[in-house]
């Protein structure tokens, strides 16, 4: 997803828009419900424009792997001085009998008889007006639209669900709307159907188990293009009837990107792919099939920045979607991967160049936040506010992890763990622990130590160098430093490419492993060269000075 809230295209790439070890730290302890898991959600929402008040069924089939007979799903509840929140009214079996609930704690509990390992269906009714998640309100035109915007668990402000990344389940809507709006959702639209007053009913159906942070519905005047289809995959562009016409160009772009990742990656898992214009508050917010881009993201014209963009959400379909981060520390296997995927295409349309100068502009992004929060990691379970998980260490740096990862393994060994891990992954949940095992079983090398470093130790390797000529040893030495503060060292490959007088490349060391602080290189040399130049590549995530330059 996009995050850096509202700016504008290439810091989009930025935004767009998620453990390492055994066991889940703490996000998971605090919000999932061990034992208890949700295979299916009918969801039935009744919007209006004479009332920001929404109504909602929701029925939810789930199983208990023990005798349990409390469970409970979040829904925030209504606060005492405030107009907003979900009040249930009542929670009944699927045939009408009534269950024992109370509401408290932002969740509903509910009392039922033992059943473990059984199927177990429930219907909560209730109503209110979303503080969150379902964004009420008027787009640029002055028009009201209903869009949801569930990151990181802002569903449970509209729907009664386990809302926490790990609890996938499929999903169904059954929107109750005035008649003049189209009502856009996850999966394959089944059937609109008129009603009574000027109302329309439609109804949506995702077959493939989802996590609630991408289950959303939007209702708003559209123009619907259909762009055409990838391997039977339908590909459309939904826009606000004035934007129509320039957005309909900047979405087009989104068939190729699909066949790129299909390509590249496999499979597709959802019934279509829907890019929709919205008031979402993200630059972009990859939903299930449906992806939400901000409505200021229109340029009329073939953009490589509004490509990248496109290229960052769809990514998302197969990391962060389909191959699901297990807890929200694990959001660099949604949006570190997003980033660089979106850089993989962008190299893969427009040339190394491209791809090198997104990895400058993210390297400089990595920096200035390393300055700001030297301590940070990428895997993070210790931060109160999950929207602070959307920052560089999650989106570059994670993004830096994979390239580097790349060229630690060559193209061919990476990409075919890629798909190894997307193959193992798709529908469900992975860790860290879970891509490293991978990659290790793909690749015969071991890599705690580089995941370990890169993942799990703050900062980045700042090298100062400096080479000088032995013309008795013939022999070009090299003294590198590492400098960084953290007090953390890094193993670190470094190549040196030879120039002569032209600046051009006459030959290149090999690669040379810094493993001490300090370190000296010796390596071969017939004549003293005009210039030496580190990491010619761009392969390595770090800070290089030479001395005396």
């Amino acid at each position: 997803m996009n995050k850096q809230k509202k700016r504008f295209l290439l810091a989009l790439l930025v935004l767009l828009t998620g453990l390492a070890h055994a066991q889940l730290p703490g996000y998971a302890a605090r919000y999932t419900q061990p034992g208890v898991d949700v295979q299916h959600y009918a969801f039935s929402l009744t919007l209006s424009d004479s009332t920001n008040q929404i109504q909602g069924e929701t029925t939810i089939r789930f199983t208990r792997a023990d005798d349990r007979q409390t469970v409970w799903f979040d829904l925030i509840s209504p606060r005492d001085s405030s107009e907003t929140g979900m009040r249930v009214r009542s929670v009944s079996l699927p045939d009408g009998k009534a269950v024992p609930f109370s509401q408290r704690n932002d969740r509903v509990f509910v009392n039922l008889a033992a059943a473990p390992n059984q199927p177990t269906e429930v219907v909560i009714r209730y109503g209110g007006i979303p503080a969150r998640g379902l964004i009420i309100s008027q787009n640029k035109f002055g028009e009201r639209t209903f869009f949801g915007d569930n990151w990181p668990n802002n569903a449970r402000n509209y729907l009664p669900v386990i809302d926490h990344p790990s609890d996938k389940a499929t999903c169904s809507f059954a929107v109750n709307a005035p008649a003049t709006y189209r009502v856009i959702a996850n999966g394959k639209l089944v059937n609109e159907s008129a009603l009574p007053n000027g109302r329309k009913l439609t109804r949506w159906q995702e077959d493939t188990p989802i996590p609630t942070k991408v289950m959303v519905i939007g209702a708003a005047h559209f123009a619907v293009e259909e762009v055409g289809s990838v391997g039977g995959v339908p590909v459309q562009s939904w826009l606000y009837p004035r934007d129509s016409q320039k957005g309909f160009v900047d979405y087009r772009p989104a068939k190729e990107i699909l066949q790129y990742f299909i390509d590249k990656v496999g499979p597709y898992s959802y019934e279509k792919l829907a890019n929709v214009e919205s008031t979402t508050v993200f630059g972009g917010m990859e939903n299930a099939s449906c992806i939400f881009y901000s409505e200021k993201v229109i340029v009329g014209k073939k953009d490589s920045d509004v490509e990248a963009l496109l290229a960052h959400e769809i990514a998302h379909q197969w990391f962060g979607n389909s191959a699901t981060e297990a807890d929200w520390s694990q959001l660099w296997l949604s949006e570190g991967f997003a980033t660089y995927f979106s850089a993989l295409y962008l190299e893969h349309a427009y040339g190394k160049d491209t791809l090198n100068a997104v990895l400058n502009q993210n390297k400089g992004q990595i920096f200035r936040y390393s300055a700001l929060k030297p301590k940070g990691t990428i895997v993070d379970s210790t931060s109160a506010n999950l929207m602070d998980l959307l920052n560089p260490n999650s989106y570059q740096k994670g993004g830096w992890v994979l390239h580097m990862l790349r060229h630690e393994l060559g193209d061919e060994v990476f990409w075919k763990g890629i798909r190894a891990y997307y193959e193992k992954f798709r529908n469900a949940n992975a860790q860290t622990s879970d891509l490293q095992a991978v990659m290790e079983s793909v690749s015969g090398k071991k890599l705690g130590q580089f995941f370990q470093q890169w993942l799990h130790q703050p900062g980045y390797p700042e090298i100062v160098w400096g080479s000088s000529y032995d013309a008795a040893k013939k022999a070009l030495v090299i003294d590198v430093r590492q400098a960084q503060r953290s007090g953390s060292l890094f193993v670190v490959p470094l190549t040196f490419s030879i120039r002569g007088a032209s600046g051009r490349e006459t030959s290149r060391t090999a690669r040379l492993t810094m493993t001490q602080q300090n370190q000296t290189f010796t390596v071969p040399l017939a004549a003293k060269p005009d210039s030496v130049v580190i990491d010619p590549d761009n392969t390595v995530l770090m800070r290089a000075v030479e001395m005396g330059k």
